[in-house]
Order: structure tokens, then C-alpha cells, then sequence
């Protein structure tokens, strides 16, 4: 049994502080018995019913050994749980794509209406001509909305008629130069 778990233990069987047991170990030449006497002597057991089996002490060279670190997992379980996290997130986000619709409406009839996913999807694949086909469509008068539990606000879809309305505007400022020009 090595210092430290012989202090420990003596500790716990007499009721004592590590430090007080520690010190009454060394005061008594590492002898558990002698300890406990010498701690009981000094009215420092708290259970006066103490019973302890002790077998006779090894003398050992090397001081007490250092506590584990009892942190040396944090890094593993800060990993795990940010996974976790990172995992719901993801989880969350790709409900949230399924859920709600990415709608394209022209003269007030719906021309398409796919999941939020596809268009995440398709961005992705083709970034430059999905986003050249949604400007164009702009021009050509269409709007989009979106259309869900989530994405359906009206702040988010108001924002997309903003959008409707400058390609507008600026469709009209075309008109009017070119009527000007005639």
C-alpha cells in the first residue's frame, strides 16, 4: 500500500482530515496502528467505535505520489458533448429544410414549390446559375415566398417581396428609358 492510500485510508477510518491523517502517519513512521493511537490519544477521532485491520507497512523510499488529474478526460467529454450539440444542430436544421417550402409564385398562380432542402441542394451544385435563374425569374415577374412553420414569417417573406419589388423597379426605370429614347 503506498503512502497516499495508506493516508487516505486512515483518513477515512478515523475520521479525520487527509492532511491530519497524513501527518500522524509520518509522526509515526508511515504504522497505521500507532497513527490511530496517536490520533485517538489527541482526541481527534470523530466514530469512537473505530475497528481497523492493518497489515504491517512497507517502508517505502519515494515521496507520496501526486493525485490523478481528475480532469484529464474534460478535453474527451467537451469533444463528445460539443459533438452532441454540433449533431442536434444539424439535426434540427435539416428538419427545419424539410418542413418548410420554397414557393415561386407568378401572377398569382404557384409555378413550383419544392422543400427548402432541394434549393440548399441545388445552391450547392450550382451556386452561380441557381442564383442567375432566381434573378431572372425576378425580372419575369416572379415572386418567391416561403412557406412553413419556421421560414413562413412574414418578416422573412417580406423581405423576399422587397427583393420582387426592386427587380420591379428597376424593370419600370428600364421601360421608361426606353420609351424616353424612342
Amino acid at each position: 500500500m503506498e503512502r497516499y492510500e495508506m493516508a487516505e485510508l486512515l483518513s477515512q477510518k478515523a475520521g479525520v482530515s487527509l492532511e491530519e491523517a497524513r501527518t500522524a502517519l509520518e509522526e509515526n513512521n508511515w504504522d497505521m496502528l500507532d497513527a490511530m493511537v496517536a490520533l485517538e490519544r489527541a482526541h481527534k477521532i470523530k466514530d469512537a467505535g473505530v475497528h481497523m485491520e492493518t497489515e504491517a507497512a512497507p517502508v517505502y523510499t519515494n515521496p507520496v505520489r501526486p493525485v490523478k488529474n481528475v480532469n484529464s478526460h474534460k478535453g474527451q467529454k467537451f469533444f463528445t458533448n460539443g459533438f452532441a450539440v454540433m449533431w442536434d444542430y444539424i439535426k434540427k436544421l435539416f428538419s427545419i429544410s424539410v418542413e418548410n417550402d420554397f414557393v415561386v409564385v407568378r401572377q398569382e398562380k404557384q409555378l413550383l414549390a419544392v422543400p427548402v432542402l432541394v434549393l440548399i441542394v441545388l445552391l450547392f451544385a450550382s451556386f452561380g446559375l441557381i442564383l442567375a435563374v432566381l434573378i431572372a425569374g425576378l425580372f419575369c415577374g416572379c415572386q418567391y415566398r416561403f412557406v412553413g412553420r419556421q421560414l413562413g414569417k412574414e418578416s422573412i417573406n417580406a423581405a423576399m417581396d422587397k427583393a420582387s419589388d426592386i427587380a420591379e423597379d428597376i424593370k419600370e426605370s428600364f421601360r421608361g428609358q426606353d420609351e424616353g429614347q424612342e
